[in-house]
C-alpha cells in the first residue's frame, strides 16, 4: 500500500529506478558481448538497436507533457509518470554513448547528445526544485492559500486607511504611500528576486513610532503600528510564496524549450544517418 507522503523518486519501491538500471544493464551487456567487424560504432546493428531504443525513449519522455495536461487519464498516476520520466531520462546519458560506440566529434550527432545532456542536467535541477519548493511553500503558509493572505493584506490596508483619518497629514501621507506602493508579483525575474521592497512599510513604521513616542496617549497610532507590523509579516510571506512559485515557472521556461531543441536535433540526426547511409 502506498503512503500518501511517498516521494515520486521512491514511487512503488523505486520501481522506475530498478527498470532504468535493468535497461542500462541490458544495453551494457549487449555492447560488451558484441564486437562487430570494423569496431563498435553507431553504424552497426548494435548501434542501430541502441539508437532506436534511445530515440523511442526520447519520444516517450516528451509524452509526459501531454500526460500532465490530461487529468482524467487512466493508467499510471502522474506521480508514476514523473518518476519514470526522471529515471528513464537519465538512462540516455549512457545509452547514447553506447549507441555511438563512444565516438564523438564536431558534428550534428554530438550536438544532439550535448543537448540531451543539457536537458537531463536541467531535469536534475527540476528534481531538486520540485522536491524542496512545495514543502517550503507549505511551511510558508501552513493551512492557508495565497488568496487568503492577499485578502488579509487588503483588510489591513483598509484598517490603516480608516485609522489614518485621525493622524496628522505628514504621518498620514507616509502611511498612504506605504499602501499605494505595495507591490506584489510582476515579471518572472522580479518574482524570483523577491517581488519588491519593504522600505515604504519600514519608513511608515519609523514615522509612526516617532509620532507615538511624542504622543504616547494616541491609541490610534498604536493600532496602526500593529496593523503595519502584521502587514509586513503577511507581505513577506506572500512574496516568499510568489518567489517559490516563480522558481517552478522559471525552471519550466528553461527545461521545456531545451527539450524541444534536443528532439529536433535527434530527428535531424536520424534523418542524416539514413539519408547518407
Amino acid at each position: 500500500m502506498l503512503r500518501l507522503h511517498e516521494s515520486f523518486l521512491a514511487y512503488r519501491g523505486f520501481r522506475h529506478l530498478k527498470l532504468s538500471m535493468a535497461v542500462l544493464a541490458a544495453a551494457v551487456l549487449l555492447y560488451v558481448t558484441q564486437d562487430p567487424p570494423g569496431g563498435r560504432s553507431g553504424d552497426t546493428w548494435v548501434g542501430y538497436t541502441l539508437g532506436t531504443v534511445a530515440a523511442l525513449l526520447v519520444v516517450w519522455l516528451m509524452l509526459f507533457g501531454v500526460r500532465k495536461r490530461r487529468y482524467a487519464s487512466s493508467g499510471a498516476p502522474l506521480r508514476g509518470w514523473l518518476s519514470a520520466h526522471v529515471y528513464l531520462g537519465t538512462v540516455l546519458l549512457l545509452l547514447v554513448p553506447l549507441h555511438t560506440g563512444f565516438n564523438f566529434g564536431a558534428n550534428l550527432h554530438t550536438v544532439a547528445y550535448v543537448l540531451v545532456c543539457t536537458v537531463v542536467a536541467s531535469g536534475a535541477v527540476g528534481v531538486a526544485i520540485y522536491t524542496t519548493v512545495p514543502q517550503r511553500m507549505t511551511e510558508n503558509r501552513p493551512g492557508q492559500k495565497l488568496q487568503g493572505l492577499l485578502e488579509q493584506i487588503a483588510a489591513v490596508d483598509g484598517d490603516c486607511k480608516r485609522l489614518a483619518v485621525d493622524l496628522p497629514n505628514p504621518v498620514a501621507a507616509v502611511l498612504d504611500r506605504s499602501i499605494e506602493e505595495t507591490i506584489i508579483g510582476g515579471g518572472i525575474v522580479r518574482q524570483v528576486w523577491g517581488g519588491g521592497s519593504l522600505s515604504r512599510i519600514d519608513q511608515a513604521l519609523r514615522v509612526l513610532e516617532r509620532h507615538q513616542a511624542e504622543k504616547p496617549a494616541r491609541d490610534g497610532v498604536k493600532q496602526v503600528v500593529e496593523r503595519l507590523e502584521l502587514k509586513r509579516m503577511l507581505l513577506t510571506r506572500v512574496r516568499r510564496d510568489v518567489k517559490l512559485k516563480a522558481l517552478l515557472d522559471a525552471w519550466l521556461v528553461l527545461h521545456v524549450p531545451l527539450a524541444f531543441c534536443a528532439v529536433f536535433a535527434v530527428v535531424a540526426h536520424t534523418v542524416m544517418v539514413f539519408y547518407y547511409r
